[in-house]
């Protein structure tokens, strides 16, 4: 990386939870520079502005998609705004990276794909931890067999995501509100890149426990790949269990923090204070939305419960350091990941040789289209009770 590159100039729409993860990463990058932002919060943009005053403030999405300075439009706005947002984007000739999921319906996905692609233009999903160190260096080992035929992926999380200070959005019960598709996409990413794309078919459960919070909080998924591997992925949001604890070495149950989400939420003075917590979890606000753990804190949703990959000469666990492998003969540790960077930086950087370099988009509209699938298969399967077949999948970009 030299200072002669070329730097592409990044607009960002929305400054929610999202924006606030990615801004600094496109900062850090010397081939990136935030070259405008939009939100339709007033306060929110004067953050914006006190913060990047040589960046352009916009109070609308359209304006920023017009904008000469904006090479790349990053959309970070809610679930159900994504098309109309993207579609703005590609009108005003500009690169897409779009936060998960892609859109909230089949069509819609199809219908952007096929115009970035007559515009010539890129559309990329931000399934950051997909570019993660362990997480790539898993599907390494998949790909050239090293440890034999990869036969099953189990992710599973417990956290206390229901009862953190939600949005309205969050809390409508549609596509957009609940933990399916809040927190689904990232842990389907990770299992999909992992054993291939290609699922084939799926059996799952959306269940939503409490009814004051309205929408589901818990998910389970069976899915059963097309080379014959298989994946669970299970998620509870209800601040019962941490899952980090089995992760991570001195992160250990302690009554003083249990169910801290829940107590401060049945705590809340008022019945607007939720929303307005969530909204100071957003750009320059004073709340931080991920509450910090006494080890490895900038790990984040990685490590946020297990994960074990199995083939047929060894089991493998994502761990702080990297990756352990339990072989046939002995247990070996394979230390990953360069300090300060995680799987944020990957996707920036690939996004940036597609576009400058024409090298080939991982995680681009096609994988987005097929991980919208599995999310709405796992609603049907949910109703209907039974197996869904997949039609969307593509493969990983490896």
């Amino acid at each position: 990386m030299t200072s002669s590159e070329p730097v592409l100039g990044i607009g960002v729409i929305g400054l929610g939870g999202a924006a606030v993860a990615m801004i600094p990463k496109f900062v850090k990058n010397s081939r990136t520079r935030i070259a405008a932002a939009a939100d339709i919060d007033a306060e929110i943009l004067g953050r914006f502005r006190r913060d990047f005053p040589d960046a352009v403030a916009h109070d609308n999405a359209a304006g920023l998609c017009e904008s000469r300075k904006v090479d790349l439009v990053y959309i970070a706005t809610p679930n159900r705004f994504h098309a109309e947002h993207v579609r703005m984007a590609l009108e005003g000739k500009k690169h897409v990276l779009i936060e998960k999921p892609m859109t909230i319906d089949i069509a819609g996905s199809k219908e952007l794909i096929a115009s970035a692609k007559r515009k010539g233009l890129l559309l990329g999903v931000n399934v950051k931890h997909s570019f993660e160190p362990r997480v790539l260096r898993l599907r390494e080992m998949v790909r050239t067999g090293e440890l034999g035929k990869l036969r099953m992926i189990n992710s599973w999380r417990f956290a206390d995501w229901l009862y953190r200070p939600r949005t309205p959005e969050e809390l409508t019960p549609e596509p957009g509100g609940g933990i399916l598709w809040r927190q689904a996409p990232h842990q389907i990413d990770i299992i999909r890149t992992i054993g291939g794309g290609m699922v084939r078919s799926l059996r799952g459960s959306v269940d939503t426990w409490d009814p004051s919070r309205r929408v589901p909080g818990a998910y389970a998924a069976y899915l059963d790949f097309e080379d014959g591997a298989l994946a669970t992925a299970v998620t509870s949001g209800y601040d019962h269990f941490d899952s980090t604890e089995l992760v991570q070495q001195g992160v250990a149950a302690d009554p003083k923090s249990h169910a801290k989400a829940r107590r401060e939420l049945r705590a809340a003075p008022s019945p607007e204070w939720e929303a307005q917590a969530a909204r100071e979890e957003r750009f320059g606000g004073a709340r931080k939305s991920v509450q910090p753990r006494p080890a490895q804190p900038s790990l984040g949703w990685i490590m946020g419960g297990p994960t074990i990959v199995s083939f047929d000469k060894g089991d493998v666990r994502l761990t702080p350091g990297g990756l352990t492998v339990y072989g046939d003969e002995e247990i070996k540790e394979i230390t990953l990941g360069v300090k300060g960077e995680d799987g944020r930086d990957g996707r920036i950087n690939t996004l940036y040789d597609a576009i400058m370099n024409h090298r080939p988009l991982p995680a681009d509209g096609a994988w987005g289209l097929a991980t919208l699938e599995v999310l709405l298969a796992i609603e049907q399967s949910s109703r209907e009770r039974k197996d869904i077949a997949l039609h969307n999948q593509t493969p990983t970009v490896d």
